[in-house]
């Protein structure tokens, strides 16, 4: 089973279609999906609340997982991630890519 909040529930979703039947998973839920990827990782007073912890906490996990974001051919820029002072910068690095 799989959740997807916000920027995550796009990623489930882009997953769950390009997998159809053959995904391993019995069930998936997707909240607060952002239509517009652009629109929605731009400053608020509610993301600017989080936004610091947010992105510290996504560029823990992007170095921790390295090795699966590198090379040319998947189209992530990991060193402008790692770099990221917000979670836009991160999502134009990483999240928006895939």
């Amino acid at each position: 089973m799989a959740i997807g909040w916000e920027y995550i529930a796009n990623m489930l979703t882009k997953y769950l279609a390009e997998a159809g039947e053959n995904t391993p998973l019995t069930g998936a839920t997707c909240i607060d999906n952002p239509f517009d990827l652009e629109e929605a990782t731009r400053s608020s007073p509610y993301h600017m609340a989080i936004d610091q912890k947010f992105t510290g906490g996504l560029i823990d996990i992007l170095r921790s997982n390295k090795e699966l974001f590198q090379g040319k051919a998947k189209g992530f820029d990991v060193e402008k991630a790692l770099l990221a002072k917000s979670v836009r910068d991160f999502e134009k690095a990483i999240s928006m890519v895939s």
